[in-house]
């Protein structure tokens, strides 16, 4: 699409909250969107509505009709097939203001020197991809983009950690486990503590208190004290116990144990997350996918991430895709944390979500 134009953007002076909350707001977009007059709208001025909401520019995205179905009739609550005033000032508190002022988090998975030149140099992966490329699009990123929560995270191991295969000798294989003889690295193999789960072996990385751990020198550090965007920021230390790996920056391989960063996203009112950094096909997509989990709206950054192999990181971006989740480049998130650029796959997600809530409520 072309460069953004403001004048093209209906929507985007709901983007002041004050003016978003007057009682005249949503009398204004009946008035703009009930092209016949009649008080209400019908289907078609539903779509058009969904359109200039879900557009870039005054370019409308694509939209699937069953989906706009079924959002017209989850919000057409006497079943008049109209949206009738009440009706469409649901939809503005409950889906308008979620695509016009979304709180947004940026989450830096794991941009550490053993990952980009130290023990686990994502260079000796079979992607022969360099970690350090991502250092300079990410501090772009924190530099311009004002997002609302920035979160480093860290992979925070200690020494005999299960996933190193110099602690191989340390535990027993249980009998199911797919590799049992001539286990070398990046083979999975299956411990008698946790007989459910698969654990990948690596090299020793990212130990506790050691420069590996270290985030990499080159990447910017955000201070709330200074920052002048008025961010807040959150660090969040994962795969600290020794006999569960944690990739997921929210969760423990075995989802036993739960980092603080769920509860400090939720502090803040964080709806969105951008995701980003190493590995791609590791911790970054299992960060998104336990988002996707925990009903956030993901943002996969591709040319922010660098993975370990090349099939599992493209099967992984499908897999987000499939579920929910966007998947973008760099370029785009200026204009989609600002709301400029409104995608409909996170105005569905929202939807979703709110009726998985009032389902849930229900119950």
């Amino acid at each position: 699409m072309n460069g953004y134009n403001e004048n093209r953007d209906f929507f985007i002076k709901y983007r002041n909250e004050k003016l978003f909350n007057d009682k005249n707001s949503v009398e204004e977009c009946m008035r703009h969107f009930d092209k016949d007059g009649d008080q209400a709208l019908d289907l078609n001025e539903f779509e058009q509505l969904l359109k200039s909401l879900f557009s870039y520019s005054g370019n409308a995205y694509f939209m699937q009709k069953p989906k706009i179905k079924t959002m017209f009739n989850y919000f057409d609550d006497n079943k008049d097939d109209r949206i009738q005033l009440n009706e469409l000032e649901n939809f503005w508190f409950k889906m308008v203001k979620m695509t016009l002022l979304p709180k947004s988090a940026f989450i830096i998975v794991d941009v550490q020197n053993d990952f980009i030149d130290g023990t686990l140099t994502l260079k000796k992966c079979p992607a022969k991809q360099n970690g350090a490329e991502v250092v300079p699009i990410i501090n772009n990123l924190l530099e311009t983009v004002p997002f609302d929560t920035i979160v480093y995270s860290l992979d925070w191991h200690p020494a005999d950690h299960c996933s190193f295969i110099e602690n191989l000798h340390l535990r027993t294989l249980h009998k199911n486990s797919p590799t049992i003889e001539n286990i070398k690295t990046l083979d999975s193999v299956i411990f008698e503590e946790y007989p459910s789960v698969k654990q990948r072996l690596w090299p020793a990385h990212c130990i506790q208190g050691t420069h590996g751990a270290e985030l990499h020198p080159n990447l910017k550090r955000v201070s709330e004290k200074t920052d002048t965007m008025g961010r807040s920021v959150i660090c969040v230390h994962k795969g600290s116990k020794s006999d569960i790996d944690s990739y997921s920056a929210f969760f423990d391989n075995c989802r036993l144990n739960e980092t603080t960063l769920h509860a400090d996203l939720k502090k803040n009112e964080i709806n969105d997350i951008y995701v980003c950094g190493l590995a791609a096909d590791v911790c970054v997509a299992a960060t998104s996918n336990d988002g996707l989990e925990l009903n956030y709206r993901v943002v996969f950054i591709e040319d922010a991430t660098r993975g370990v192999d090349l099939e599992d990181i493209e099967s992984q971006k499908k897999r987000l895709k499939n579920r929910g989740a966007l998947v973008v480049n760099s370029k785009d998130v200026y204009n989609m944390v600002t709301c400029r650029d409104r995608r409909p796959e996170l105005g569905y997600a929202a939807f979703l979500s709110l009726i998985g809530s009032n389902n849930h409520q229900e119950q």
